[in-house]
């Protein structure tokens, strides 16, 4: 009893501690905190805090910058650097860029540094792996080392087409936030203008699958250097961090220009703390001299690395470790967004700023992952749906004007935050209502320039411009057709996500896909009572075909993406039944289908 008493009270200290801590934060730039704003090269409206910060951890024009003998990095060419080992009859290369037009500026750099040829591949992980092809005259000379799961994630992303998801069938979604997140929607100049590249999609592309996997630990010799290999830590992209002792070197993708993004704001799988930490505890203790990065310039000197990758990793737990905290004391998510104290110290460390997401965003992931979304606020356990709460409270605030008028108010005290938070009520209710969108959108505005995190800056200018009629961007982007084609049977099964369940409740049928142009493979979809089931071979299914359709996998990609109706395809002869014809078109129309002129979030302003 006087454990459980004890913990009681240490609990309660621990409360009023961060009760304390929330309540001495400073003010928000959010919410009238001081902000310097200054214009980028390109015009844009930013936080002063950025342009300070970016040239001292990022490479922003193309660079090569040599370390020490025959080991070079070059950077300003891609999203990613490349660190160049001079071997004895050869070059070893960490990380190849994204695309042909990438990898051969890349080529061009290395030539300007060394005449030896490109011997060895190695790739940080699976994003800079799809310009390998362009570094070489023939890959067949090249050895190309991964991860062990390098080959399967890359191509698992290439089959895919789109953005990779824990859920592969919600990838249409993923793909149009990653868009948003890397600025592909925003101007290139102008004070709205994006800040750094744009996602470049659809770019010729040279992957070289690896031709040898490494285990964590492993030492190989290669063009007389000996390299060791760490695999052990990695996030959902597989990284492999590389340690040449012969020129005191680690080259890794776990320390970033920024503080490492726990959660971001396009969505993903839960990326724990604990596995970037000890990712980073690695590289601490093999106290290099020299640390090359995937993204973040290059550092030199034992001491420099020591304190700026400690500073680093120390900032990791801290914002771990607190929100833990924070939820012992029975902080919400909400609570838990301002409760992160950083120490001056930490903050004096370059990389760790907030240049890409914000810490801001990260508490709520970690609670997410450790309890779930119920914050112990037992009114939410069955909360009305979002535009009838407008309704009723803009009713109960004195009506629309009212609340037009105190969002203006707000934006006119820069309490951003605040007045995006009250027009959201009345755009809810009336979203194609101009005088509504104007206002919700320079809230937004304001509230990105004055971001540190490209990443929340992006998002919220993408929607500003959106709600002003100068952008738009889709709400899902579908596969391409030549994705589709490749794996048709991967996309009947995805297909089964799009059945209404209220259409097809008293359905009981199969539906077999026979691929003429796949030597007539199969695969099936069950239907019934609201859902159906994906079968991989329906020969083996318990249940017999009720209806056949045979059709090349180019008719299934205009099925799929709603370009042509089954009746249609039947008319023109591109798919043969075997049944009644009526029934079948009418359980393909139990189906969702895509409608281009209805893709998107945000509605198009009316004339």
């Amino acid at each position: 009893m006087k454990t459980i008493i004890k913990i009681f009270i240490s609990l309660i200290i621990i409360f009023s501690a961060l009760t304390n801590c929330l309540n001495a934060q400073e003010k928000s730039p959010y919410m009238g905190g001081e902000v310097e704003l200054v214009a980028a090269p390109n015009g844009a409206i930013v936080n002063s805090e950025v342009l300070n910060t970016m040239p001292k951890i990022t490479y922003l024009e193309p660079t090569t910058e040599k370390l020490t003998d025959g080991v070079w990095c070059i950077g300003g060419y891609s999203l990613a650097n490349t660190t160049v080992i001079e071997g004895d009859d050869g070059l070893i290369v960490y990380d190849a860029g994204d695309t042909k037009e990438e990898a051969k500026h890349i080529r061009e750099a290395i030539e300007k540094v060394s005449d030896k040829p490109i011997k060895v591949i190695i790739y940080s992980h699976s994003h800079y792996s799809l310009g390998a092809g362009a570094l070489v005259d023939n890959p067949d000379d090249v050895l190309v080392i991964g991860h062990p799961k390098l080959n399967e994630t890359v191509e698992a992303s290439l089959r895919g087409g789109g953005s990779p998801s824990a859920i592969p069938e919600v990838g249409p979604l993923m793909t149009s936030r990653v868009l948003i997140q890397f600025n592909n929607f925003m101007p290139t100049e102008g004070e709205d203008a994006a800040l750094g590249g744009k996602l470049e999609l659809g770019k010729p592309i040279a992957f070289l699958p690896a031709t040898k996997t490494v285990q964590d630990g492993e030492t190989l010799e290669l063009l007389g250097i000996e390299l060791q290999f760490f695999t052990k830590y990695t996030s959902d992209d597989y990284n492999l961090t590389v340690y040449v002792p012969e020129k005191e070197l680690v080259m890794n993708n776990f320390f970033w220009p920024g503080t490492p993004n726990i959660y971001t704001l396009r969505g993903g799988v839960y990326r724990d703390p604990l596995i970037w930490r000890d990712g980073l505890k690695v590289i601490r203790d093999l106290q290099p001299e020299i640390l090359t990065n995937t993204h973040t310039r290059a550092i030199k000197g034992k001491e420099e690395v020591m304190q700026r990758l400690t500073g680093y990793m120390d900032q990791l737990t801290l914002v771990y470790d607190q929100t833990l905290r924070g939820i012992l004391g029975g902080l919400t998510p909400d609570e838990l967004r301002h409760a992160i104290y950083i120490p001056e110290h930490m903050q004096e460390i370059p990389e760790n700023a907030q240049t890409y997401g914000e810490i801001i965003h990260f508490p709520e992931a970690i609670y997410q992952y450790v309890i779930g979304w119920f914050d112990w606020d037992v009114t939410k356990l069955f909360e009305i749906a979002s535009k009838d709460e407008a309704e009723r409270l803009v009713k109960l605030i004195g009506g629309k004007d009212k609340v037009i008028g105190a969002a203006k108010s707000a934006l006119n005290e820069r309490e951003f935050a605040w007045g995006a938070q009250l027009i959201q009520y009345v755009y809810l209710m009336e979203p194609t209502n101009k005088e509504v969108r104007e206002l919700k959108a320079e809230l937004l505005r304001q509230m990105a320039y004055r971001c540190t995190g490209s990443i929340p800056r992006a998002f919220l200018l993408t929607e500003a411009l959106t709600l002003e009629g100068k952008t738009s961007y889709p709400k899902l982007v579908p596969p391409s057709a030549e994705v589709i084609a490749a794996s048709p049977e991967t996309f009947v099964d995805y297909f089964r996500v799009r059945i209404d369940p209220k259409k097809s409740e008293s359905t009981d049928k199969v539906i077999e896909f026979v691929f003429t142009d796949k030597g007539n493979s199969a695969v099936g979809l069950h239907i019934r009572g609201g859902i159906a089931e994906y079968i991989p071979v329906p020969a083996d299914y318990y249940k017999e075909t009720d209806y056949t359709i045979k059709l090349d996998s180019d008719t299934w990609v205009a099925l799929y993406l709603s370009s042509v109706s089954l009746k249609d395809a039947m008319n023109s002869g591109k798919v043969v039944l075997t049944g009644n014809n009526s029934e079948v078109i009418a359980l393909f129309d139990m189906f969702d289908k895509f409608q281009p002129t209805k893709n998107f979030k945000i509605p198009p302003i009316e004339d």
